[in-house]
């Protein structure tokens, strides 16, 4: 059984809070050279894991695809298994923790989500003589200006596959296999669609 690092970066700050509190309360430190097109995708979140035992590891594969596509568009990446907060969907990401993690990882920009749901449904067709399957990928992405400690933007994302709907834990998450399944077909077409939303609003913020 593989067993995946999900601890959370909220946590972890505090804990440095309390040993080098003169550190934590300072300023931000300044970007480097680099940093003003800098990102930090966090893992993502998985609201019901037991949707997605067919899947490889969607909670890194998610972010890391997206990354890998920004950084096609000259954005610099980094990313983190980590979670951003426990709590991140209840309420924004608070200025103190958005500017710690800036100065930690040396981004301007960090990206946290949610798979919400990723469940299938069946439904009985030709006078209940076969069964038709469908299932749904439904995420949520936060994206945020670490250093102003703002809410850039919320994003929702959602697509939908029929047929052979499972895809298997043997294929590699955004791989060729992988893709070539429906629902694989269907993560994709989403990833993309984040991917040009995210580019989009941190444009907007570099103009």
């Amino acid at each position: 059984m593989r067993v995946y690092r999900l601890t959370v970066i909220h946590y972890f700050l505090l804990t440095l809070a309390c040993i080098t509190p003169l550190i934590v309360h300072a300023q931000t430190p300044e970007l480097s050279p680099d940093g003003a097109r800098s990102i930090l995708l966090t893992g993502f979140a998985v609201n019901k894991q037991a949707q997605l035992k067919d899947i490889d590891n969607i909670a890194q594969g998610l972010p890391r695809e997206i990354g890998h596509r920004l950084e096609k568009q000259l954005w610099k990446v980094k990313t983190t298994p980590d979670l951003l907060s426990t709590e991140w969907r209840l309420s924004p990401a608070s200025p103190q923790l958005l500017g710690q993690i800036a100065g930690l990882y040396d981004v301007r920009y960090v990206v946290a989500g949610e798979v919400r749901d990723a469940g299938i449904s069946t439904q009985s067709v030709l006078w209940g003589l076969r069964e038709k399957q469908s299932r749904v990928i439904d995420i949520e992405i936060r994206v945020y200006d670490a250093r102003a400690g703002s809410l850039l933007g919320r994003f929702d994302f959602s697509g939908k596959a029929s047929g052979d709907v499972l895809i298997g834990a043997e294929h590699v998450f955004a791989g060729e296999a992988f893709r070539a399944t429906p629902y694989g077909k269907a993560i994709d077409e989403v990833i993309e669609q984040a991917t040009q939303a995210l580019s989009a609003t941190l444009l907007s913020q570099t103009q």
